[in-house]
């Protein structure tokens, strides 16, 4: 099966949890509809207003998104923190808070710096004091959109790094082979192998110094030659890995080299 029969994917709930993308040119002025008709619903109280509800957002999940429904279940996200959460991001994206993120978030309340700490799962509350604005863009974006404004392969969020595969840039071709790929793994195993398919994109990360693509990521050959150079590599290791690693990682890559052919 090649590239040109997996279009279109549909992630399941696991991959759902993982999907990033970049937000669209489109993003801040569609979210900022979806609120204002989340905002004034009317109740459903007869068949006109149950019309007028059918046509607009009724629920958090519609505007925020599935990856950020899929994460807040996970974390157990209480749902007055998704709705403050919702609330704070409009009023970033209506009152040009995008423009200096890290003002933004210092002028939030210490409650509200707390919810978005919360909706993103940090340990510990931010410091915007040290952020960087990449961290701080990322910090009022729902889980699911991040950006890498210096293209290192590594989103910030607050403080946190994170890394992500596919790419924010990858091309679609890649992300669909991804999705087709990995559509049957468990949790862990999509990570490691995410995780072995960003340092083949990026190397391995040395005291958190920033690097660059070892190739261009948002070129599908990058990721061809990536996959040849693992399975000649599985191959010439073959002697030193243990018989069943050695066969699920073949599968994989050599799945992944079919899907990219």
């Amino acid at each position: 099966m090649s590239i040109q029969n997996v279009n279109n994917i549909t992630p399941n709930a696991i991959q759902q949890r993982h999907l990033i993308q970049s937000p669209g040119a489109n993003f801040f002025t569609d979210f900022k509809a979806a609120y204002a008709r989340y905002q004034t619903a009317a109740p459903t109280g007869s068949s006109t207003d149950a019309a007028k509800q059918s046509a607009s957002p009724t629920t958090l999940s519609d505007i925020m998104g599935l990856t950020f429904t899929e994460m807040a279940a996970v974390r157990g996200t209480s749902a007055n923190d998704q709705t403050a959460y919702a609330a704070i991001l409009n009023r970033a994206y209506s009152q040009g808070g995008m423009d200096n993120p890290v003002a933004f978030l210092q002028s939030l309340t210490p409650q509200e710096q707390g919810v978005v700490q919360r909706a993103h799962c940090l340990a510990e509350p931010f410091d915007t004091s040290t952020m960087s604005r990449e961290g701080a863009y990322n910090l009022l974006l729902p889980e699911g959109y991040q950006v890498d404004f210096n293209h290192d392969g590594i989103q910030e969020v607050g403080a946190a790094r994170t890394g992500t595969f596919p790419p924010l840039d990858a091309p679609e071709q890649v992300k669909q082979a991804w999705l087709a790929a990995t559509q049957n793994m468990d949790d862990m195993t999509m990570m490691t192998y995410g995780f072995e398919m960003h340092n083949m994109l990026y190397g391995i990360n040395v005291n958190d110094q920033t690097s660059k693509a070892l190739a261009p990521t948002d070129q599908i050959d990058s990721y061809r030659d990536g996959v040849n150079k693992f399975l000649a590599s599985l191959e010439y290791f073959k002697a030193s890995i243990p018989t069943d690693q050695y066969a699920r990682d073949k599968a994989f890559f050599s799945d992944m080299k079919r899907l990219l052919a």
